[in-house]
């Protein structure tokens, strides 16, 4: 989940009422006591020529207060791999490269490579609107829902209202936590709410919106008559072998899950939020993994291409530009131009209440990547945001040197 949300006023208004309905109505936890983890993977980050620099850069973002960070990075001298904080501070568990943590909008890269796959094998089309497949009940209700298509919802040109911007999303969602929320019942949060702006074919710009992939999951289930979850699984997790990698609230997650913290008061002092659950499992975010799993799919979806054929990975790689995010495609984000580096990073970064990360190749520099989870949310306007894009921006720059 990733948006322009304004999270500090908004919980500034309701935090108080979100944490005592939190403590007193939490149930059964997503996420669960965090145990360590001990799931093998191929290192060979000891002999890369730059460990020791992207080893001070861990040290050095971690030091100012990340609570647990997991990064790879990959260049021409390999893959480098580290981990440092905690991810569970109560109970001091190490975050490791092989700790779980949520991947958040990552999510939508993932489903749109499963629908593309879907179109490929022409059962869905791109350019339909989805007044086709949804229910009339949504379209009457859901500004500029009558004349977008599937490929709007993939490349937020459609003008749709963010349900993330709204507090009353806010105060249902995080006022019922672990609600294992349905699509039907989260679109709701954008009936009769303004369209963002005038809807034009084939435009040129975009602004990005959560309702957009949380309506692809609609039109994915009525066009093909399965889950959305179903195809997540099929056409990507399991395609590509992602073992450490989940879709809650659809699977269960491991003990060895990181908590998610956020300082939701603005003062320096982060809480334990993993169990404030913003809609998981509708398209827009839900998915928890590990760098290592989420480099797998980077390599199957860029670099093998054993998800989509070039015909669509040029379509995904369409950009419309978006003052606030850099370029939109077609389920892609490409991002990191601020750094002036003369590359820009493809792929898709996470924001969401507790967690945060970024999955991203640089195809004019020899295809590097750079994958991170970090379980701090940074949405919010707190000072640890900051220190969470200073750390990207030294990681991407070192990376790209």
């Amino acid at each position: 989940m990733q948006n322009k949300f304004n999270f500090k006023s908004t919980f500034n208004a309701i935090s108080l009422i979100v944490v005592v309905l939190f403590f007193a109505a939490c149930k059964k936890a997503v996420v669960g006591k965090t145990e360590p983890c001990n799931v093998n993977y191929a290192d060979s980050s000891y002999k890369h020529p730059k460990r020791a620099v992207f080893q001070a850069v861990l040290e050095k973002y971690q030091k100012k207060g990340l609570p647990g960070i997991a990064v790879l990075l990959e260049d021409e001298n390999g893959t480098w791999i580290g981990s440092i904080g905690k991810s569970d501070l109560a109970e001091d568990i190490d975050f490791k490269p092989c700790t779980i943590s949520k991947a958040a909008s990552i999510t939508k890269m993932m489903f749109g490579s499963a629908v593309m796959q879907l179109r490929e094998r022409g059962i869905v089309n791109l350019d339909d609107k989805i007044s086709k497949w949804l229910d009339k009940e949504i379209i009457d209700n859901v500004a500029n829902a009558d004349q977008s298509t599937i490929r709007d919802l993939m490349q937020h040109s459609s003008g749709i209202y963010d349900i993330i911007t709204d507090g009353d999303f806010y105060l249902s969602v995080l006022n019922n936590p672990n609600k294992k929320w349905s699509g039907k019942e989260l679109i709701k949060f954008a009936y009769k709410k303004d369209k963002v702006f005038t809807y034009v074919p084939n435009a040129t710009e975009g602004e990005y919106s959560n309702t957009n992939t949380l309506l692809l999951t609609l039109c994915i289930e009525s066009i093909t008559g399965k889950p959305h979850q179903q195809w997540m699984h099929e056409l990507v997790i399991d395609k590509v072998g992602m073992s450490n990698t989940y879709y809650p609230h659809h699977d269960a997650l491991p003990s060895f899950t990181a908590q998610g913290y956020y300082d939701l008061y603005n003062n320096g002092s982060i809480i334990n939020v993993s169990n404030l659950v913003t809609g998981s499992g509708n398209g827009y975010g839900g998915i928890y993994s590990t760098v290592i799993d989420l480099h797998k799919f980077m390599k199957a979806l860029f670099i093998n291409k054993t998800l989509v054929n070039q015909q669509s990975l040029d379509i995904m790689q369409t950009w419309i530009d978006d003052d606030d995010r850099g370029n939109l495609g077609v389920g892609l984000l490409q991002q990191f131009k601020h750094l002036n580096l003369g590359h820009m990073g493809v792929g898709h970064s996470g924001r969401d209440l507790g967690y945060s990360g970024d999955a991203f190749f640089f195809p004019t520099k020899n295809n590097r990547m750079f994958i991170n989870l970090v379980n701090y949310g940074t949405n919010g306007n707190t000072p640890l945001r900051q220190v969470f894009r200073d750390m990207n921006d030294a990681f991407v720059t070192e990376l790209l040197k």
